[in-house]
């Protein structure tokens, strides 16, 4: 046994070509790296009651409000204004609230929309949530008012509402970004034979 020697494993070049662990490796990589990237578009698709942050941390008497709209970016038809409510100092929610979600052009054309958040319209119970289709495109103020017995007081951002177009999909981002990917993993496969 003194003599022998163990076959050492190599990562042999030839031009562009690799060996067959050095193309398993990269193979894996590609899959884990297509793995996380679908987590990633999925993730944002399975967490309700968030999205765009548009105000943090807004004293209201008492009270601290965040509020955030989903989906990004807006279309006419639906949108989702989530109100989190904390007491000030951030360490518990807010509880037996009266807000009110207001929308309106800032063109001027059509009337105020106007829908109540409620804990019930939302998802995740830390939020009050208001669901409701703003009508059309352009530029809107939201303003959020907000009633309770420790304060009131109201906050306003504005929003683009827009159709989402082709790239507003997130599978047709999802496949355009793994598609090298899949490209380069295909081209490995292919001169490692």
């Amino acid at each position: 046994m003194r003599g022998k020697t163990r076959p050492r494993m190599r990562l042999r070049m030839r031009g562009s070509r690799l060996s067959g662990c050095a193309a398993r490796s990269s193979g894996a990589l590609i899959g884990v790296g297509a793995i996380s990237c679908l987590h990633m578009a999925v993730q944002g698709t399975l967490w309700a009651d968030g999205g765009t942050l548009r105000v943090a941390n807004v004293p209201m008497g008492a009270y601290r409000v965040s509020v955030f709209t989903d989906p990004t970016p807006i279309p006419p038809d639906s949108i989702d204004v989530s109100v989190l409510v904390t007491l000030e100092g951030g360490r518990a929610l807010a509880e037996g609230l009266e807000i009110e979600v207001v929308g309106r052009r800032l063109d001027g054309t059509g009337g105020e929309v106007r829908h109540p958040a409620t804990r019930d319209q939302a998802e995740d119970s830390r939020y009050y949530a208001a669901k409701f289709a703003l009508g059309s495109e352009g530029l809107w103020e939201i303003r959020v008012r907000l009633r309770g017995p420790k304060g009131e007081g109201e906050t306003v951002f504005q929003v683009t509402v827009q159709e989402a177009g082709l790239l507003g999909n997130p599978y047709l981002i999802l496949t355009l970004a793994l598609l090298p990917l899949l490209l380069v993993g295909w081209w490995l496969r292919r001169t490692s034979a």
